[in-house]
């Protein structure tokens, strides 16, 4: 009996792994052949492995100023966040003031309305009245401001776990308030630092939506904006665009699986009490 549990767990496991790994592999398999041999035979491997296709994805997406702009949004973007929101979550974790519960659920419920509900007022106000379009400053600006709800949620939750004795024996000390967390909490927050960090990360590098009502200059468009290159009202060159998406998410794939330990553990314990 347990023999044909671990067997069907096996089977279960084998065709989840087939299912989610399946697209990706025949994203990296057709990046070696023309997009006429994609058209006809997508899940063949290639007779004849090319390269030519990242050599016209890199010049046609003008792929390395757009990698440098996509990780000044990323990076940028990550640091605001961390700094921001594990302060706020460690206030309202630690300070139980009646404004702070209020502030508190008013981010959760900026956490339920999705992007697509206010994004008109937006590109009304900062590319319209004050003419902020192809700004990359202004894009970090917004990305830090979609993504700290679910940043402070998290650092909130988590901080709420670290004992509070902590604190009065930093107090004792002659710590303040302010010391106390860089001192004591901060280096307790690496677990839910990293977990925020790549979700936020995956999220803003992969953005496509609020980056394209912003960033329309070639010299400022990131490299989901980029790929589009290879799209027209005709035509789509499908494996130069294969071969551009694959360079494209290649650098947060690695980022993902360097901090994916962290991920569970700081969701779990940053959503437990949150």
């Amino acid at each position: 009996m347990k023999k044909l549990k671990k067997a069907i767990v096996f089977f279960l496991t084998l065709f989840v792994l087939i299912l989610f790994m399946g697209p990706f592999l025949i994203l990296i398999i057709n990046t070696f052949k023309p997009t006429a041999a994609f058209i006809k035979t997508p899940f063949a491997l290639p007779t004849k492995f090319m390269l030519d296709n990242y050599s016209l994805a890199i010049k046609r997406m003008n792929f390395w100023v757009a990698m440098i702009n996509t990780v000044i949004i990323t990076v940028n973007t990550v640091l605001i966040n961390m700094v921001i929101g594990s302060m706020t979550g460690y206030l309202f974790a630690r300070k139980k003031w009646k404004i702070n519960s209020i502030i508190f659920g008013m981010f959760l419920a900026f956490m339920v309305a999705p992007f697509q509900v206010y994004m008109i007022p937006m590109v009304q106000i900062y590319a319209g009245t004050f003419g902020l379009s192809n700004n990359l400053f202004l894009v970090i600006y917004i990305a830090v401001g979609l993504n700290l709800p679910f940043a402070v949620f998290l650092y909130k939750g988590f901080t709420e776990g670290i004992p509070t004795q902590l604190d009065e024996a930093a107090r004792i000390d002659g710590c303040s308030f302010g010391l106390t967390y860089l001192r004591i909490v901060l280096p307790l927050l690496k677990p839910i630092i990293v977990t925020v960090t790549v979700f936020v990360a995956l999220g803003v590098w992969n953005d496509y939506l609020m980056s394209s009502l912003f960033l329309t200059k070639s010299q400022d468009k990131t490299l989901a904006i980029a790929i589009k290159t290879f799209l027209t009202n005709h035509s789509a060159e499908y494996s130069p665009m294969m071969a551009g998406l694959l360079l494209g998410i290649l650098p947060i794939i690695a980022f993902y699986l360097f901090g994916q330990k962290y991920i569970i553990e700081g969701v779990v314990a940053g959503s437990v009490k949150g």
